[in-house]
């Protein structure tokens, strides 16, 4: 073997008899016999695009029967769909069951010897090395594969294969030895190495992820040459695609985890031969990076070109083994806390092969340091992605159903998966999603191009009813919650960031736009945040602020016995579905002047109706708000939508958030007379507990200023906040 070193080998037959690592033992083998029991032989035909096995209806991914190439049933409705491009999405799903299938059956047999797992091994290596030159090269989404669709999953194939090949070649005759590595793993290579794009991207990770593992598998230096010396190799990915803090800079927590996984298979490849590798600084920051997001559940938000899965508990669990992985290549007592945490009261199970192969003894892992994860958290912020999160820090940490937690966008676009969302929000409480960005289901869903990578599927400013052009915002001011402070409220929580776009025609209705939004943050017992949205315009146009919440809007009801035509603009207005009126009320002052109106809306989740949130919106006395059920993620799901909208060069949208368990603290929110709209805005807060809490805003220069906004926050007459 190659890959693995001799202390790994006996590291992995030690702990398959450790009842410490019986989780482990047990889920590897049964995936192995699984791989010996499903009945699949290699396709004699390379896979179609993985994002094209999902329903066209429901944007749900299809059921995956090994039984059944030519018939696909969407587990929503049952509905049977046959042909293309379903079939050849099929065939994705069968080579990569094979190839890791013949993987798990390969360090199964290392582990047994137990004949059975090499021979299933061998037939299934022979029987690829029999067709793989029959493969003729195919694909238009992500580069060229042969087994597969596209060069990107041609790589994440051969990394598996590579790796099944190293384990039984011991247990291999000569011949079958020579057919392996000369019609299969070296035609991969050479196929591969003509894939190779000049580019930094988590596609060319992949690539050399799988160069580096088939380089080190066959011994051919030219394999391995392009990801230690090639321009576009290891260390430019690390120095151009790793942004200060750590996150990979396509933006997205499933693309951050999905390129360190690729890094990851190129060190665990390279350890040996170049250990030097490991020096690189970027790769601890990646690993590092994920966690000052992690909420209390450990869970992430779904950003950019995000999947849904790492929203939901275990979240950052999902890729214990990457953890696993990164404490057999450093011993970081950080790696071993994270673990810790991730596996602490039995709730996930320690299950992973990395676990078996790398990771720390249990008698370590019980005396990690567990608190690494609320020390990374506690700053909330990630400059350099344009991540800003408020978040409750009393107690620290918060238990998962207590948390409050509200971010703020603001950075970079994210190239080709970045979404046009500029100071979008994501609100997360009690363990649940209330205000999520959605992230994106399969790319062959038509409504992916339509609403999720659209701005109004975002909670942020739409201009001319047309998203936003790429652009990166810049933080004005920042500060976390704290926990000192009078009455008991603590530090008022500040995240304040701007984005503007070039006066140019390209940039469309955002050509000379300025967009600001200050969130501040009123910790205690009964939070709430203050969000101020500022639009400054060249000219007159239509302004809108969109913003979702998962479930169901509860009050008010609404206006209208019907529905209200909106006359969309576009295919993703056209999504907005059961379009009613909100009812305002008008809040003149005294001397007629900045009329504005007052408005409430309460929304709860379905499943869980004890949890909602309430917002108070402050508008321009023009300003309609409409409410509309919108899809969510599946977009055959749907969840409340709420529109504001202005016409005109500027806009001020003011709004009390408050997310609430049982019942809004909140009782009433007033805008009080007597201050110019050009200069002071005054809001009044009235809570259950019978307390009036006063915010006053200048507004003046902040449409087109980058100073701080001037605030203060009265409360019982007595100053706990000022300006930031």
């Amino acid at each position: 073997m190659l890959l693995l070193s001799h202390d790994d080998l006996s590291r992995l037959r030690r702990r398959g008899k450790d009842p410490a690592f019986e989780a482990a033992w047990q889920r590897l083998r049964a995936r192995a016999d699984s791989a010996l029991a499903l009945g699949l032989t290699p396709p004699v035909l390379g896979a179609g695009w993985y994002h094209a096995f999902f329903c066209p209806s429901h944007g749900t991914e299809l059921v995956f029967d090994p039984a059944s190439p030519h018939s696909h049933r969407c587990p929503a409705d049952g509905e049977t769909y046959r042909g293309e491009p379903f079939d050849s999405a099929w065939r994705h799903h069968a080579h990569t069951a094979l190839a890791a299938g013949a993987r798990d059956a390969a360090l199964a047999w290392l582990m047994t010897e137990e004949e059975t797992y090499a021979s299933h091994v061998a037939t299934t290596l022979g029987a690829y090395a029999d067709l793989y030159a029959r493969y003729p090269p195919h694909g238009e989404i992500a580069g060229q594969g042969r087994a597969m669709g596209q060069s990107l999953d041609e790589a994440t194939w051969a990394v598996a294969v590579a790796r099944a090949y190293d384990c039984v070649r011991g247990g291999l005759t000569a011949t079958a030895r020579a057919h392996i590595e000369q019609d299969l793993l070296r035609p991969a290579g050479e196929h591969l190495l003509g894939e190779l794009a000049p580019r930094v991207h988590n596609v060319e990770c992949w690539h050399l992820a799988a160069l580096a593992t088939l380089g080190v598998v066959t011994g051919d230096d030219r394999f391995v040459s392009p990801v230690i010396d090639g321009t576009f190799g290891l260390d430019r990915q690390l120095r151009d695609g790793v942004l200060a803090d750590g996150w990979w800079y396509e933006g997205s927590a499933g693309y951050h985890f999905y390129t360190l996984e690729a890094v990851s298979a190129l060190l665990s490849a390279l350890r040996h031969r170049e250990p030097a590798i490991l020096g690189r600084p970027q790769l601890r920051d990646m690993f590092a990076a994920p966690l000052r997001l992690a909420r209390a559940d450990l869970t992430l938000p779904a950003l950019n070109d995000g999947w849904t899965d790492v929203t939901r508990p275990p979240g950052v669990g999902r890729y214990a083994a990457l953890y696993e992985l990164a404490w057999g290549l450093w011993h970081d007592p950080a790696h071993a806390g994270v673990l810790a945490q991730v596996h602490a009261g039995g709730g996930l199970p320690r299950d992973s092969v990395e676990a078996l192969l790398y990771g720390p003894e249990a008698a370590g892992l019980s005396a990690a340091p567990t608190a690494v994860l609320p020390s990374v958290r506690q700053t909330g912020l990630c400059p350099a992605s344009g991540y800003a999160v408020l978040q409750e820090r009393t107690p620290c940490p918060p238990a998962p159903g207590t948390e409050r937690w509200l971010l703020l966008k603001y950075g970079p676009h994210g190239g080709f998966h970045g979404h046009p969302d500029k100071l979008s929000l994501d609100l997360h409480a009690f363990g649940h999603r209330l205000s999520p960005d959605l992230g994106t289901p399969g790319y062959g869903v038509p409504a992916t191009r339509t609403w999720y990578q659209q701005t109004l599927a975002h909670n942020t400013v739409v201009l001319g009813e047309q998203s936003q052009p790429p652009g990166t915002g810049h933080l004005l001011a920042f500060r976390p919650v704290g926990d000192d402070g009078a009455e008991g409220t603590g530090q008022v929580g500040v995240a304040d960031a701007v984005v503007g776009w070039p006066d140019a025609p390209e940039q469309g209705p955002y050509a000379g736009v300025r967009l600001r939004r200050c969130l501040l943050w009123r910790p205690g017992p009964d939070p709430y945040v203050l969000d101020v949205v500022l639009v400054d315009s060249p000219g007159p146009q239509r302004i809108d602020l969109a913003w979702h919440h998962l479930g169901t809007l509860v009050a008010p009801p609404a206006a209208e016995p019907g529905p209200v035509d909106i006359q969309p603009a576009n295919a993703t207005y056209a999504l907005l579905e059961q379009v009613h009126r909100l009812p305002v009320q008008g809040t003149d002052d005294a001397g007629g002047r900045s009329p504005r109106t007052v408005w409430t809306a309460e929304w709860r989740l379905d499943d869980v109706p004890d949890i909602g949130t309430r917002i108070w919106g402050i508008d321009e006395r023009a300003a309609t708000v409409w409410s509309a059920r919108a899809p969510a993620d599946p977009p055959a799901d749907r969840m409340a939508f709420l529109l504001r909208r202005v016409e005109g060069a500027q806009a001020c949208f003011v709004s009390v958030l408050e997310p609430f368990r049982g019942a809004a603290r909140v009782r009433r929110v007033r805008r009080e007379p007597g201050c110019s709209s050009a200069s002071f805005l005054r809001v009044s807060v009235d809570m259950a507990d019978g307390a009036c809490e006063q915010w006053t805003l200048d507004i003046a220069d902040a449409y087109v200023s980058d100073t701080p906004l001037v605030w203060t926050l009265a409360r019982r007459g007595v100053s706990v906040g000022r300006r930031h």
